[in-house]
């Protein structure tokens, strides 16, 4: 490295270079620079005088500040030195009145706590003078707010140290819940009996309702007063019947007679007690429901509306009839379980059970389920095993049907096979077995048997398919698209109803489960995003179209060789160079290829379905837009008069057969509507045109084409077709 003294010599050398150059003669200038670095050191050292300066004044304004600062610390450390000293004195002073006043100070806090224990007695004594009043009076409003009191109390002495007082309290408490309770249930049955409750009959609803009527409006009060106190009151952490444990009180007691005449026939000897038969036992829990329904309504609901429950009546009192269901099933299904037939036919029983309940009395499906007792974990393995068996085995019997019935529709003017209305109910069959599970898990294992049936039959349709392509128009092949298109259609409007959308949540969280149980919360997250975008038929309904697409392709291929098998003639032998005058009629040699083309169309339209029968002849038009193109134009010179006859074959011949299915056919011939006006353009502008797009960059030749009205075709077609015109010199 350079010393500093060599990089300041260097320095000043490059400097004076740069100021006098190569040139001697300014030399004189010496004077001159001389001046100015002089002049330039004079103002630096001004500069300096100027900070340093500056700087020195600045320096003792910040050693004054400093000993101000010093100053202030030291008066502060002695001030808080002195407090620190009359905080211990003070200290010191409390603790020895402490040590002096022990003794007076205990006896204050005693003499305290004795009067706070004297206030909670009175308080409590008070309360229950105010009930034992209100009983007397039947002031129910009052009962409620007295009692309310008491448990208020209770709940302020929770975690105190009167364990005693709490004890009392506590007694006191389910002495009036006991009392009060005893009381209203007997007028609660009272005034049930007075309404003949419980309903066991099979009777009309209206003239039942109309019957109660006339049993007075005081018989009404007494029953919805009682309700409301026992609904107001009830102690959660009282004793409850196992079976209806999450009954309120008064339902409890209005189950009580219905529950002891359930469990008389169906739980205990007699002949209706039979596993066998399922039904006997869901037809009476179902005709009770209907029966109570609207003395429910009319009577009871009005009580939970003041009380505030969240539940509607009916769905409460379902519960209690799901309740007696589950125990009927918790002893019958161990002994059907075995017994294939047996034990379907309870579980249809049950399932039909659960409709009912839904649909009359709103049951939800937050509450306690009917399938609860075939949700354990032998139990229902055997039922999903089974549900595959039954299932497969119905979709076996469908396609081995003889004949082609299966591939017929069942309605008039409709091309839907029953092949896919049989299987679609199948599906839904399976749904309705196990919408009212209530665990995830358990629906999800339920949603895999369904996509486990798709994916069995459209393998077993791409089975079916090999032996029908010979004759895709005359064969099975087309009711099998229609199959297909009708289940694409209809699991794509049942993925988006609420019920699999919220399947769909429920897997995409399993997944994401699953995976930051593996440690990547990252692609766990990742996965959830993307299965939400999905549905839970979305895998399925691409497998369906992709089948679908490839028999469209099988028509379109029969239809397509069948019309290019008949364009020999049209292709080869017809003379577009020495064509003097055109007729106004089609050319011969092309009315077999358009025949062909409508016969393949129209039978193609009435044995496919609509939808379907879009992607037919969409993808046959651009089928035919290549051929004619490729095969037909390209490898044949023209004459005026041959151009303008293929305008009036394509014009009168090709797309009116397409007209039949869009307003716009040429739109679906948008090259060959180009290569018609350069075939029949006049030569003048043909020629300019052809000299322009063989010299000019790509966006000239764009222009060029547009002047002569050509929008779709490449320059290197365009030169193409134009030199396939005699008329021009080129």
């Amino acid at each position: 490295m350079k010393s500093n003294k060599n990089v300041i010599s260097d320095r000043v050398i490059s400097k004076l270079n740069e100021y006098f150059g190569d040139d001697i003669s300014r030399l004189d200038r010496v004077t001159e620079f001389q001046t100015t670095l002089e002049k330039r050191k004079d103002e630096i050292e001004n500069r300096l005088d100027h900070a340093n300066s500056a700087i020195s004044h600045d320096l003792q304004d910040l050693l004054n500040s400093g000993d101000e600062l010093d100053k202030k610390v030291t008066k502060l450390t002695q001030e808080f030195d002195d407090l620190l000293i009359s905080s211990k004195d003070a200290s010191e002073a409390c603790r020895e009145f402490g040590d002096d006043s022990k003794e007076i100070l205990s006896d204050i806090s005693c003499v305290r706590g004795v009067t706070q224990y004297t206030l909670w007695l009175r308080l409590i004594e008070q309360v229950n003078l105010d009930l034992s009043v209100s009983m007397e009076t039947k002031d129910k409003t009052q009962i409620v707010i007295a009692y309310k009191k008491l448990v208020e109390v209770s709940s302020s002495l929770r975690g105190t140290k009167c364990k005693n007082l709490e004890h009392y309290v506590d007694s006191v408490i389910q002495h009036w819940y006991k009392l009060l309770s005893d009381n209203y249930i007997t007028v609660l049955q009272t005034s049930l009996d007075q309404f003949g409750w419980p309903f066991v009959q099979s009777i009309d609803n209206k003239k039942s309702l109309n019957d109660l009527i006339k049993a007075g409006n005081d018989d009404v009060r007494n029953l919805q007063d009682s309700i409301e106190v026992l609904l107001r009151i009830q102690d959660d952490n009282a004793e409850e019947d196992e079976n209806n444990s999450q009954l309120n009180l008064p339902l409890r007691i209005m189950m009580k007679p219905l529950r002891k005449r359930f469990k008389y026939h169906f739980l205990g000897t007699k002949s209706t007690n039979n596993p066998s038969k399922p039904e006997w036992f869901t037809t009476q829990l179902s005709t009770w429901a209907i029966s109570h329904r609207q003395f429910l309504k009319e009577y009871v609901q009005p009580v939970y509306d003041r009380v505030g429950q969240p539940r509607l009546v009916v769905m409460d009192f379902a519960q209690g009839l799901v309740s007696l269901a589950v125990d009927k099933l918790c002893v019958d299904i161990p002994i059907v379980m075995e017994d294939d037939v047996r034990f379907a036919h309870t579980i249809d029983e049950i399932i039909g059970f659960c409709r009912d309940m839904s649909n009359t009395m709103q049951y939800s499906s937050s509450q306690p389920s009917v399938l609860e007792p075939l949700t354990t974990q032998g139990v229902f393995t055997r039922w999903l095993n089974m549900e595959r068996k039954f299932a497969f085995e119905k979709v076996d019997n469908l396609f081995m049907e003889p004949g082609t019935s299966v591939w017929e529709s069942e309605v008039c003017d409709s091309l839907t096979p029953r092949a896919a209305e049989t299987f679609l109910a199948l599906l839904l069959s399976v749904t309705e077995r196990y919408k009212f599970l209530s665990l995830v898990h358990h629906r999800l294992q339920f949603l895999r048997l369904q996509l486990d049936l798709v994916e069995d039959f459209r393998v077993r349709l791409v089975q079916l398919v090999r032996t029908e392509k010979n004759s895709p128009l005359s064969s099975n092949l087309c009711p099998i698209i229609n199959t297909l298109d009708h289940l694409i259609l209809v699991l794509g409007n049942w993925a988006e109803t609420p019920f699999f959308l919220q399947l769909q949540y429920q897997r995409s969280s399993e997944v994401e489960y699953s995976n930051q149980e593996d440690g990547d919360e990252q692609e766990a997250s990742h996965v959830k995003e993307s299965e939400m975008e999905k549905t839970v038929f979305d895998d399925s309904i691409e497998e369906l179209k992709y089948l679908r697409e490839n028999l469209v392709k099988e028509v379109v291929d029969s239809i397509f060789y069948s019309v290019t098998a008949r364009s020999l003639k049209y292709r080869t032998e017809t003379k577009w160079f020495n064509m003097s005058d055109i007729g106004k009629a089609v050319s011969p040699s092309v009315c077999e290829m358009l025949q062909s083309l409508a016969f393949g169309l129209d039978t193609a339209r009435r044995r496919i379905n609509p939808a379907a029968f879009q992607l037919i002849w969409r993808e046959l038009a651009g089928r035919l837009h290549t051929f004619i193109l490729e095969e037909i134009i390209l490898q044949n010179k023209f004459c005026p008069e041959g151009g303008e006859q293929l305008q009036y074959d394509m014009s009168n011949g090709f797309f009116p057969i397409f007209g039949e299915f869009t307003p716009s056919p040429q739109a679906y011939f948008p090259d060959l509507q180009d290569v018609l006006k350069l075939l029949t353009s006049p030569p003048g502008p043909l020629i300019l045109a052809y000299t322009g797009l063989k010299e000019t960059c790509e966006e000239g030749c764009l222009n060029i084409l547009a002047d002569l009205g050509v929008h779709n075709l490449t320059a290197q077609r365009a030169i193409r077709v134009i030199q396939s015109r005699i008329d021009l010199d080129l």
